[in-house]
């Protein structure tokens, strides 16, 4: 008796995924000998899966005089090495030979052992395999009991009902809520012994849900009431956007497909059947498109319940994780704590938004920077993180607490998480403002710069009295010119002037000191506002234009132009309604621009330049 190899699945072809080459399957039995000889596949023992025993016919139906195989297969071990032993009633059976399969998916290892017998009917009608009794690792298993099917030499096994490829879908639930993503598996299942093929993804046709475009379909063998069939898995993430009772579907696949052919015989020669099979039979082939349609499935989707609605739920709805952290535990008061908040899990990532602080008294909050790291194609798992800065307008002796709530469908309740608060310390006090004088106080006050000092009293040297001499002419005084009239005369000036030079030079100071610093302040204000007219970048613009206002509430109330916020610039320039509302735009602007996430336009706006313009025009009346 003549052992043959098992033959491998030959006939599917799926052009975007391509098939292996019968060129390496030498190369593959080496290997695969050489791991069995070196004893390299026994730890694969430790990671297969749940045991399972499956029988199956290929083909399930054939005509008188042609055998079909038997396929014994154990999933989740290499045991038993030694095949049972078969006695079906009407027909003869003949031990092929074992093949080991190992495969990976998703990084885990999975073993399975396939026993293949031939079997050759001796009468037409259905034959009865009863189950098979396998024993693994000290157990007994069994297969499910399955039918042959023996036609008469004139009809063809592939016009018979159980031959012919069919749709099935599968979802998690049969009722799902407005706004929530689900996972969607569609499944193309066709007899292992009929030559097909498919050459595009099929569509899904809907307008009660969103859906992301399929990606490509694995494929692997399923054994269905004792038939084997090549299946492929599209996957895809559904989101409910009605309520109520809608169709999910239909969907349509174009496959082409050929008649099955017919066996040759039972002696296979020395390969067995790897040559069995399109292109290596002479069988002509025609290929006829046929359409496949899986009709609608009815799902109920049903509004989120209001009762136990969180204030802080943004539209979250699947199963997630939630933690936050703080990147400083020591900042100084003005400057932003930088928070990491993440939501880990499954469900509808892409309608997600930053959960609330909990408190958000003493804190001022800015517009998160958001990123997403998917963990499968379609991104129904994964991790969304939002950085959101926190600036505290307070003492605060810990970070902020966020709250994330999410709608649990598998519970039907709302779930809400809370982050844990760290410790933090916030360098500088609240700024407290300077102590002014009362107008009445100032007034009252003498004015000493008013007081001018009275020049000191200057005595005439006495005149020397003319000597008559003898020829009856004045006596000249010779003494030094030092000593002169003029000299001390002009000496007096100019003690008189640098009195008079230092006496205005303290007035000066004086009322440069009363004054204070506005007049320095308005000056630059100025110079800064002059330059917004050749300003064009956005977040230059911004900063400089709420430097101006800083600078001309400053000179009005005194307070330093660094300390000066939104509501200490409003107070001091007496702004009406609309132009304090102009003034919130202006601070929101610069600080998002400084503090949040979202990107910008590099350019300023024309309707942002007139705004500000306009409101610092307002201003300086």
């Amino acid at each position: 008796m003549t052992s043959a190899q098992p033959s491998p699945s030959k006939k599917i072809s799926f052009t975007p995924t391509g098939r292996l080459s019968l060129s390496l399957l030498p190369f593959l039995w080496a290997l695969w000998a050489f791991a069995v000889g070196a004893g390299c596949v026994a730890p694969i023992q430790s990671f297969a899966a749940e045991i399972s025993v499956t029988a199956a016919l290929q083909p399930p139906t054939t005509t008188a005089g042609e055998p079909v195989q038997l396929a014994l297969t154990v999933n989740g071990s290499q045991e038993p090495r030694q095949p049972p032993e078969l006695n079906i009633e009407g027909a003869q059976v003949q031990y092929l030979g074992p093949s080991i399969q190992t495969t990976l998916n998703n990084f885990e290892l999975s073993v399975s052992i396939t026993h293949r017998y031939l079997v050759s009917p001796t009468r037409i009608g259905e034959i009865s395999i009863p189950p098979i009794p396998v024993q693994v690792k000290g157990q007994r298993y069994e297969t499910q009991p399955i039918v042959l099917r023996v036609l008469d030499a004139g009809q063809d096994p592939s016009q018979q009902p159980g031959a012919m490829p069919f749709v099935e879908c599968e979802i998690p639930r049969r009722q799902v809520y407005v706004g929530e993503a689900f996972p969607v598996e569609v499944r193309l299942l066709v007899p292992t012994e009929v030559r097909w093929r498919i050459e595009r993804l099929p569509q899904f046709e809907t307008d009660a849900f969103t859906k992301v475009p399929f990606q490509q379909p694995q494929q692997r063998q399923l054994v269905r009431d004792g038939r084997e069939y090549d299946t492929l898995f599209f996957k895809t993430v559904l989101t409910a956007i009605k309520s109520g009772q809608v169709p999910l579907g239909p969907i349509h696949f174009n496959i082409q497909m050929a008649s099955a052919q017919k066996k040759r015989n039972a002696n296979r020669g020395p390969f067995g059947g790897i040559f069995d099979g399109f292109p290596f039979d002479n069988q002509p082939t025609v290929l006829q498109e046929k359409r496949l349609s899986l009709g609608e499935h009815p799902v109920q989707v049903a509004e989120l319940p209001a009762e136990g609605k969180p204030e802080s739920f943004r539209g979250a709805i699947g199963r997630f994780r939630f933690s936050a952290n703080a990147a400083q535990s020591r900042i100084k008061m003005g400057e932003p704590l930088v928070m990491t908040l993440q939501i880990e899990g499954e469900g509808n990532f892409d309608r997600i938004e930053a959960p609330p602080i909990k408190n958000p008294d003493g804190w001022r909050i800015y517009p998160p920077e958001i990123s997403f790291s998917k963990s499968d194609e379609f991104g129904f798992r994964g991790i969304k993180t939002f950085k959101i800065a926190a600036v505290p307008e307070t003492n605060q002796s810990q970070s902020p607490v966020f709250e994330f709530a999410a709608f649990d469908p598998d519970s039907g309740s709302y779930q809400t998480q809370q982050s844990i608060p760290a410790g933090l310390t916030v360098d500088g006090a609240p700024k407290v403002e300077q102590q002014k004088v009362p107008q009445e106080t100032a007034a009252a006050l003498p004015d000493q710069s008013a007081k001018k000092q009275k020049e000191p009293a200057v005595e005439e040297a006495p005149q020397a009295a003319p000597v008559l001499l003898e020829n009856a002419q004045p006596a000249v005084d010779r003494h030094e010119f030092w000593k002169s009239r003029e000299w001390f005369w002009g000496i007096q000036a100019a003690l008189g002037a640098g009195l008079l030079l230092g006496v205005f030079l303290r007035w000066n100071a004086r009322r440069i000191a009363k004054a204070g610093p506005a007049p320095r302040l308005l000056r630059e204000a100025t110079r800064i506002q002059q330059q917004l007219l050749s300003s064009a970048e956005r977040e230059s613009f911004f900063r400089q234009a709420k430097r101006v206002l800083q600078l001309r509430a400053a000179a009005k109330n005194g307070l330093p132009a660094d300390a000066m916020d939104l509501s200490d610039v409003s107070s001091a320039l007496s702004l009406d309604e609309a132009r304090a509302s102009d003034l919130r735009w202006l601070f929101d602007a610069d600080a998002n621009l400084r503090f949040g996430g979202m990107k910008s336009h590099l350019e300023i706006k024309g309707e942002e330049r007139e705004r500000v313009r306009s409101l610092l025009e307002a201003i300086c009346r």
